[in-house]
């Protein structure tokens, strides 16, 4: 890490920065004012708010205005010293964090407002820096790249692609054109194996499973009006009807091509290119490695997604029916299953 002074662009930046904060930091002092002057201050009922309501409001102001002020504190602190990190190296990894949250209002837990937030990451020589969106979309595993980064406010200054010049031009165009007809390939056939027909079942019943927990409650739901009487309601309640037809249908088709698939006993191999990887977190749901290929995204075990790099050829094989991926081979014979 080298430590640079700043200049014109990153000050400039770094200023720019400061206006939503403000705006932000004004917007939210007006809301807390009328809250405290139309609600709090004019309330004739001794008893609507008490002495705890009252302290947690104002607990609430300070360290909301506690995080601004520190993001304001840390932009100046930034531009006060007058320097950058530097971070150079190669993108050995990617993370995508969504976090979910939801805040309760009046009191009651039927009255709330969620909120998703996203952070994105780069590991550069495997320590993780936070990035924004546009230079974690540009970035790609295997990429060598030069990161500037304020100290306080770890404001990303700027980010520059390195070693992307190509040396030998002949070779480069050779291996686009090795790459364009790998993809063209027609792979044949291959019969299921034992473990094939166990991914195919799992992938089966982890379909009817996420059916079954949108059909169970909504058919109920349907049954109660029509068992009470209340068809003419169910014009205005139609997601009652559409959903519960809707998942019927789904569960059905997808029983239907699960048996189509075993009968034929065969799966289909089609050829994809690794471009880029990550690793997505969650809150609410466990992390997942995930591949960005020609096709599409493939999600694979941890083991596997280590082994893998960019720019790797894959063979990814499906049931000759189905979408949902069973397993993924490498060029030299090495199969990896997916469930």
């Amino acid at each position: 890490m080298q430590q640079l002074p700043l200049e014109a662009a990153d000050i400039k930046k770094l200023r720019l920065r400061l206006l939503p904060f403000f705006a932000f930091a004004g917007f939210s002092g007006l809301i807390f004012a009328f809250i405290g002057f139309a609600v709090l201050g004019k309330s004739k009922d001794p008893m609507a708010f008490d002495d705890i309501a009252v302290y947690v409001f104002i607990g609430f102001g300070v360290f909301f205005f506690s995080v601004i002020g520190y993001m304001i504190w840390a932009v100046f602190a930034d531009l006060k010293r007058g320097v950058k990190h530097r971070i150079s190296g190669m993108v050995t990894n990617k993370r995508l964090n969504v976090h979910h949250s939801q805040t309760h209002h009046h009191n009651t837990s039927r009255n709330h407002s969620s909120k998703t937030t996203r952070h994105y990451y780069l590991y550069i020589d495997d320590e993780e820096h936070s990035v924004d969106f546009k230079h974690y979309n540009k970035a790609k595993v295997g990429m060598h790249i030069v990161l500037d980064k304020a100290p306080k406010s770890k404001m990303t200054l700027a980010m520059e692609l390195t070693g992307q010049e190509v040396v030998d031009q002949e070779a480069h165009k050779l291996e686009g054109e090795t790459n364009d007809k790998f993809l063209q390939t027609k792979f044949p056939d291959v019969k299921l194996t034992p473990k094939d027909e166990e991914v195919l079942k799992s992938i089966f019943k982890s379909q009817q499973k996420a059916r079954y927990i949108w059909l169970v409650p909504t058919l109920i739901m349907l049954i109660s009006f029509l068992a009470n009487g209340l068809e003419g309601l169910l014009i205005l309640f139609f997601p009652v009807v559409i959903i519960p037809a809707y998942q019927l249908f789904k569960i059905i088709r997808s029983y239907r091509t699960y048996q189509m698939s075993k009968r034929y006993g065969f799966k289909r191999g089609v050829p994809t290119i690794i471009e880029d990887k990550t690793t997505f977190t969650s809150n609410r749901s466990k992390s997942a490695q995930r591949l960005k290929t020609t096709i599409g995204v493939i999600t694979v075990e941890s083991v596997t997604f280590d082994q893998l790099q960019v720019g790797d050829r894959l063979v990814v094989f499906k049931p000759q029916y189905g979408k949902q991926p069973l397993s993924i081979m490498t060029m030299d014979q090495q199969e990896y299953y997916l469930y």
